[in-house]
């Protein structure tokens, strides 16, 4: 795989996994219950949409604080996604979506989710599709969502970033299908 597409895969894997795309689609299980299950998918949409706008300003907003603080703060966050997108064509990424949400946990504290994050990416013949999950968290009743990825590729568990994460979250494991 190019150097590109490589350096793609890891921003993927640090950030909330949010890319510069042609389409951003809503899937077809989300069938919201609530408010809080409708913002929760109005903010994932929000971040996926100033990503591709290439609103680094906006899309830092919609990551968890402790994931903002662990890149240097926002603008070095927004610095940081600038200079890596300078490396990937626009065209890698066919489409990302936010999926079903598997779950949604409240605390004394906030309110805590689990949902997926589908994306295609291709380049030079590969596909890869893959299914990651992003841990939402709110601290306004629901209102308002923050997220990070929730796998552990980049040597970093969801505790490590939200110390207090619900132990009653149940996070599957990545899912990945490569196809050349």
């Amino acid at each position: 795989m190019s150097r590109a597409f490589t350096v793609f895969v890891l921003l993927l894997l640090f950030s909330c996994n949010a890319q510069d795309v042609a389409t951003i689609e809503k899937a077809d299980k989300r069938e919201p219950k609530n408010e809080t299950e409708e913002n929760i998918y109005r903010s994932g949409d929000s971040m996926l949409a100033a990503f591709r706008r290439k609103d680094w300003g906006s899309f830092v907003k919609y990551n968890h604080p402790n994931m903002t603080s662990r890149m240097g703060g926002a603008e070095a966050f927004a610095s940081f996604i600038t200079m890596q997108m300078k490396q990937i064509p626009d065209t890698v990424v066919k489409s990302i979506t936010i999926g079903s949400l598997l779950q949604v946990v409240t605390t004394d504290k906030d309110v805590q989710c689990v949902v997926e994050q589908h994306m295609k990416m291709e380049q030079q013949g590969t596909t890869l599709d893959k299914t990651t999950y992003l841990i939402g968290e709110s601290l306004d009743n629901g209102k308002s969502w923050t997220f990070f990825d929730a796998s552990a590729k980049t040597g970093l568990l969801p505790k490590d970033i939200k110390p207090d994460l619900s132990d009653d979250l149940k996070i599957p494991a990545v899912r990945n299908e490569i196809n050349q």
